[in-house]
């Protein structure tokens, strides 16, 4: 049995807390370095979902995993890398590698900013930050590997008093679990997005409409209208 980050936080009804990013940050991080131990680009089949919300998938072991199937009534254009979306040519495992991480960050990105009031920001350390903002670099050459996400977990870990990342996980599951009437009506993001280069700014302006929420970010701007 397992759950979807989507799931759990429209149970709580709001964010991810920060210890709770880096839970879900290193767990996601060692499930995506154990799956490209195991598979080749010449596997696309294994390789081929995108990381959001829905697919993100929160085990009771206190693991994470990810999947393709039963998301394809979501927009999940808002979590694609910009090379995906534009059709480049991947030539390796570690241009893959790059798409994930994007993915994963935008992913965290969303969790953390989940039913925050447009008038308060969204409320992340600066190490955290810095390495969610690697991570959603639109540059995929400048975007962080894996090892960097995994190396800035493990720092974190030794250097704070947080529980086992696979505790929070845990906590994210029981949230559903124990509330399974309210597992079925899952948030969906609008089904049309423009995407536009920002004069200035490094990165892009997603716009979505039928949504309030304002969402700026130094390397890119989300914009919900």
């Amino acid at each position: 049995m397992h759950v979807s980050l989507a799931e759990a936080l429209e149970v709580r009804g709001g964010p991810l807390q920060e210890e709770e990013i880096w839970a879900v940050l290193n767990q996601s991080a060692e499930s995506l370095q154990e799956l490209f131990r195991k598979v080749s680009i010449a596997d696309p089949a294994a390789l081929g979902f995108i990381i959001s919300p829905w697919s993100l998938l929160l085990l009771p072991s206190g693991s994470v995993s990810f999947t393709d199937e039963n998301i394809s009534n979501q927009d999940l254009r808002a979590f694609t890398a910009p090379e995906v979306l534009q059709n480049q040519s991947l030539t390796s495992l570690s241009d893959v590698e790059k798409i994930h991480i994007y993915s994963l960050g935008m992913t965290l990105y969303w969790g953390a900013d989940h039913e925050v009031p447009q008038s308060q920001p969204i409320k992340l350390g600066d190490h955290l930050n810095s390495i969610l903002l690697g991570m959603c670099e639109d540059v995929i050459y400048a975007r962080v590997s894996v090892r960097t996400v995994l190396d800035a977990c493990s720092a974190h870990i030794r250097n704070s008093n947080c529980a086992p990342s696979f505790s929070y996980v845990k906590h994210l599951v029981k949230l559903v679990l124990g509330n399974l009437s309210g597992v079925f009506s899952k948030p969906a993001l609008p089904s049309r997005l423009l995407w536009t280069l920002v004069p200035g700014v490094r990165g892009v302006l997603v716009s979505l409409p039928d949504h309030p929420k304002t969402w700026t970010l130094p390397f890119f701007f989300l914009s919900w209208i």
